[in-house]
């Protein structure tokens, strides 16, 4: 397009049509244009819209191009019309052409009909007669040219009466040379209208000078057009060469920030990785397919640069399911036991789509080592103190019970020996103490003595705790035994920690609870034993009182059975002890 306008304009007016467009059209616009953006805060608001500088030229590059689209529209209309206006020149051209021919024509017809009438020479008459077949159609086509010009159809009407008109009195002088050439030359002398033939040429030349008129006035159209055509080229030009400029910055600004993006990302990433070797944690990223594609040094320190050492199952598991999954685990490190607590987790992206799966094992070794000596020295300290509770228990019912009986045994004997008349009653009343003695010696024996339930079945022994309660009368006692070979197939320490929870937990209820009933249940469910024993006695707040040595001793027990115990209790509503261990 610039290229044509150089090869027609010349470069040098080019820039100079340029330069005049530019400040006599586009300045004018666009100062009126930012003057309106000004007045209605326009870029104000933009400034202050919070808006990135890469969404704000996005703005200003959809604003150039709708103006590229209304420009491209623009310059097509202006070509329609300038396809118009150079039709209409054509037009007027083809009217001043085909009145020339029809001013000819009637000039021919005059000429051929008189020098056939003064020479009588025949073929004067051929262009007449050519002529008058094709006169008035040439004046019905400038007719039709010219339908939409009201004062040139009235002149074209006129011309074809006038021209009748003079067909008349031509055919009417070639009649008469027939018959006579003197008449004929008469007639025409006498005949000829001066008026008519001056009226046929002004109208002729009223058409003429009608259509240079027009023809003008449309060369005039034409330049304008042109000139606007020209004009909005330049325009499209420059926003053509703005709009690059534009993208051009755009790109630049773009590259810069992936430029900084990634420096930014890969100093990120060493810090990442700093942080993730340093740290005491195994860390690993796998991929759908099971590749490892990033670990942190302890990792490789544990299971080697290939992760061959590590079980895979659970990476599948978490791939499958798509949950987070905790677990302990064991591991060989250095030809040590080493415990680890592992997290597993899949990695989703933006889709919902599982891309990966992260894992994080940190070694509890340690922790758990100072678990089990916090845990031995709590046991320890917890069998020194029931011992020292024994002995005093033990020291308490020989000196108020047992040793009683015995000095009540023999006060009755001494006296007996000088008081012959109730010597009988003394001495029953004294074999009565002595064997009261020797029944609690019997109790405080068999709760000191560790049971030898090898010999007796573990069902059998707590059937008899159970029947010791009952013949003290003071309770009801319920006991509901399920699996009793299963039970009494247990090992001795498993069968030693049941029996003594019963008896530790059936003496507190005993001393303590004032209870009618008593629940005893022990089943065994899913390769576990679970013992509940529950009462209906006072209760007492759990939250506020400290477990005491009973209640440690339990706890003692089934810990190193792998097992746990709970108490359920409030004052007023009784206690529930409920105990767990898994049978191994």
């Amino acid at each position: 397009m610039l290229r044509h306008i150089s090869q027609t304009m010349g470069w040098h007016l080019l820039v100079q049509q340029y330069e005049k467009l530019l400040s006599s059209r586009i300045k004018p616009v666009i100062r009126s244009v930012m003057h309106k953006l000004e007045e209605r805060q326009v870029l104000q608001r933009l400034y202050n819209s919070g808006l990135k500088w890469e969404h704000r030229l996005l703005m200003g590059s959809l604003v150039i191009i709708f103006g590229i689209v209304l420009l491209a529209a623009k310059i097509y209309q202006n070509n329609l019309i300038n396809q118009a206006t150079h039709d209409r020149i054509e037009l007027s051209r083809k009217v001043l052409f085909e009145t020339e021919q029809v001013s000819a024509a009637v000039k021919d017809l005059e000429l051929g009909v008189r020098g056939y009438v003064i020479t009588g020479n025949i073929s004067f008459l051929g262009p007449f007669y050519s002529t008058r077949q094709t006169i008035f159609s040439r004046i019905n086509s400038l007719k039709l040219i010219s339908s939409d010009n009201t004062a040139q159809q009235a002149r074209f009407e006129a011309l074809v009466k006038h021209l009748k008109q003079n067909l008349v009195y031509l055919e009417t002088a070639i009649s008469l040379t027939g018959t006579s050439r003197a008449a004929a030359q008469k007639y025409i002398l006498e005949k000829t209208d001066f008026s008519r033939i001056k009226t046929m040429e002004t109208l002729i030349a009223d058409l003429k000078a009608e259509e240079y008129r027009n023809l003008a006035r449309r060369k005039e159209n034409n330049v304008s057009s042109n000139e606007i055509y020209t004009r909005l080229n330049l325009i499209l030009a420059a926003t053509l060469i703005g709009l690059i400029f534009i993208a051009y910055y755009l790109l630049w600004r773009n590259m810069r920030a992936a430029a900084r993006a990634k420096d930014r990302l890969e100093s990120n990433k060493q810090l990442l990785q700093s942080i993730i070797d340093n740290t005491s944690s195994a860390i690993y990223v796998k991929d759908i397919f099971g590749r490892l594609t990033m670990m942190n040094k302890q990792f490789a320190r544990i299971y080697g640069n290939q992760g061959d050492g590590m079980d895979s199952s659970a990476d599948d598991q978490i791939l499958e399911s798509g949950k987070l999954q905790e677990s302990q685990e064991n591991f060989q490190v250095d030809g040590r036991l080493h415990h680890f607590y592992s997290i597993r987790f899949p990695l989703v992206n933006r889709n919902g789509e599982i891309y990966a799966l992260a894992g994080i094992s940190t070694d509890i070794t340690g922790i758990i080592l100072q678990q089990q000596i916090s845990r031995q020295k709590e046991i320890i300290e917890t069998t020194i103190e029931a011992r020292q509770r024994e002995r005093k228990e033990i020291g308490m019912e020989l000196h108020d019970n047992i040793s009683q009986l015995l000095a009540s045994a023999k006060m009755m004997l001494d006296t007996a020996r000088y008081n012959e008349a109730n010597k009988e009653a003394l001495l029953e009343k004294a074999r009565n103490d002595v064997y009261s003695a020797i029944s609690e010696t019997r109790k405080l024996s068999h709760a000191l003595v560790q049971p030898e339930l090898e010999g007796e079945s573990l069902s059998a022994a707590i059937s008899g705790l159970a029947g010791g309660l009952r013949l003290s009368g003071k309770m009801k006692v319920k006991l509901k035994i399920s699996s009793k070979k299963q039970l009494d197939a247990l090992d001795a320490k498993q069968k030693l920690c049941i029996y003594r929870t019963i008896q530790e937990q059936t003496s507190n209820i005993i001393r303590y609870s004032k209870a009618g009933n008593v629940q005893i249940d022990l089943l065994l469910v899913a390769d576990k034993v679970r013992l509940t024993i529950s009462d209906d006695g006072v209760g007492f707040d759990h939250d506020r009182r400290n477990d005491g040595i009973g209640f440690k001793n339990i706890a003692s027990r089934l810990e190193t059975l792998g097992g746990f115990m709970q108490v359920r209790t409030s004052p007023g509503r009784g206690c529930q002890l409920a105990v767990e261990f898994p049978v191994a």
